[in-house]
């Protein structure tokens, strides 16, 4: 099934910029993340017994593009930050067997994309599927039948809010394992936000170079919906536990209106 994370539209910007008190905000453990950041990127360089098939993810974004046509949406843009999340989810389901958007521990898309695809601003979404054929090789089109044939699998095919997407393959002999990471990339930083911080000055100045311009920002535990303010334009930044935080970004949407969007995953401490 896919799974689409909500984003959250704020009418009270100045709510949000009270946020939560410092010393109640929830982080999650550096360590825990570390580790996973860690798993995913070993997938990346060494997936388990199999290789990426670099022309089957070309063919995917393709036949996507020719689906969207159809009904007149416009193309999804390819992206490398979603892609690498994409590849990293499909070895580490073939690491573990658990074939499923959320690992054992928890991780969603939003993870794997706020770890890997760090320039990106936007909100994710994923599509997976695991096939292996009797007889012959599984080809792009039976992989993508398979998502357009399902209801929830071609809303995110459809989804007119998506403008990038990553496809990542993982052959296993006869066995292929593809996942798809979506996004609508609502803004980009001049360049990928720093992994480990000392503080929320360095995210704001990563921020700061954003476009379009992103002028204040909240933090959640990763993957989580509960908001920490720590940067408002003109304002001294809150301190901020040490731990594992998500960027927040708050897009304008209009007059006194924030849409609260998904962005890089950082290490703070």
């Amino acid at each position: 099934m896919p799974q689409i994370l909500r984003r959250t539209l704020l009418a009270a910007p100045l709510a949000l910029a009270a946020g939560m008190p410092a010393g109640g905000a929830w982080s999650a453990p550096v360590d825990r993340w570390r580790t996973y950041e860690q798993r995913l990127r070993a997938g990346l360089s060494d997936p388990a017994e199999g290789d990426f098939d670099d022309d089957f993810e070309a063919t995917l974004l393709e036949l996507n593009n020719l689906i969207r046509a159809r009904p007149g949406l416009p193309p999804l843009a390819g992206d490398r930050g979603l892609t690498l999340a994409a590849r990293a989810h499909a070895a580490d389901m073939a690491r573990t067997g658990l074939f499923d958007h959320a690992t054992a521990e928890g991780f969603t898309p939003a993870a794997r994309v706020g770890l890997l695809a760090r320039d990106l601003v936007g909100a994710p979404g994923e599509n997976i599927a695991m096939r292996l054929n009797a007889a012959g090789a599984v080809s792009p089109d039976q992989i993508m039948n398979q998502w357009r044939d399902s209801p929830g699998h071609r809303a995110n095919l459809l989804a007119s809010g998506f403008t990038h997407v990553g496809y990542g393959v993982l052959r296993q002999g006869r066995r292929v394992i593809a996942v798809g990471a979506y996004s609508e990339v609502a803004a980009r930083l001049e360049r990928p936000a720093p992994l480990r911080v000392a503080s929320a000055d360095e995210i704001a100045a990563s921020l700061s170079r954003a476009s379009p311009t992103i002028r204040q920002f909240s933090v959640s535990e990763p993957g989580g919906e509960v908001l920490t303010t720590t940067y408002v334009e003109g304002r001294p930044p809150s301190v901020l536990p040490a731990g594992a935080w998500q960027l927040r970004p708050h897009l304008s949407s209009g007059e006194h209106r924030y849409q609260v969007a998904w962005g890089p995953v950082f290490f703070l401490g």
